[in-house]
């Protein structure tokens, strides 16, 4: 092989090898648009009076658009499943009562017409306390009760019957719509499991921006929120 046809294979391998490298990048991006990773996506904390750290968490967020049954371009149609979670860790910890864990959106659009909406359907909420062994309990939707006697835990909330409710949309701006509001529990920590929450707006002129947040506040009065990456839909 003369010294001009090495040349000439070393330029297409490193051709072949440059466009393989760019499939892959573009891959990436169309499989990582708009799925937040999973585990916790969010979270954030402040240190109350007792000395105790009073934490919120968003995690498993997975928000997916869907064409909206209606055809119209108004209208917007999402699904959407995770948890929001509080920990209250420190020395009064165990002892925490009282204690109120919020989930929910912030649903932001240019305008909106008049009869504007939001129309949230959900099946029944998995609710999760927290005994003072640490071990954490709960209820699953459309499954049995979860009780484990050897590390004695109990539950500590009440199932989250299934939800059908409409917010009104502001003329423009963001309209909060707390999906769960101020769930109440004893303990060092609760969380709520959301899967297949189905939602619908209606009415929204313009791009229509979600952003799932969460809010702890405890028994004394100190108040926490994370919030989640703003979404497209």
């Amino acid at each position: 092989m003369t010294e001009t046809d090495k040349a000439r294979r070393t330029r297409r391998t490193a051709a072949t090898r440059a466009v393989a490298a760019a499939g892959v990048v573009v891959t990436g991006m169309v499989l990582g648009n708009g799925v937040a990773a999973a585990g916790v996506d969010n979270a954030s904390s402040i240190v109350d009076a007792k000395g105790d750290t009073i934490e919120v968490i968003q995690g498993d967020t997975r928000i997916d658009a869907v064409a909206p049954l209606d055809s119209s371009p108004l209208s917007r149609e999402f699904f959407h499943s995770g948890y929001a979670e509080a920990r209250i860790t420190g020395p009064a910890a165990a002892d925490a009562v009282g204690s109120k864990l919020t989930f929910g959106y912030q649903v932001g659009y240019p305008a909106a017409v008049t009869g504007g909406s939001i129309q949230i359907n959900t099946p029944a909420l998995g609710f999760e306390g927290e005994n003072t062994s640490g071990a954490l309990i709960g209820v699953i939707p459309d499954e049995s009760l979860l009780l484990d006697t050897e590390n004695r835990t109990e539950l500590l909330g009440d199932i989250i019957p299934q939800q059908n409710f409409i917010v009104d949309l502001q003329p423009g701006g963001i309209t909060d719509v707390p999906l769960v509001k101020e769930k109440a529990f004893d303990g060092p920590a609760a969380r709520i499991r959301i899967g297949g929450v189905h939602g619908a707006v209606s009415g929204a002129v313009g791009q229509t921006t979600l952003r799932p947040y969460a809010r702890l506040e405890t028994a004394d009065g100190d108040i926490v929120m994370t919030y989640g990456a703003p979404f497209r839909l």
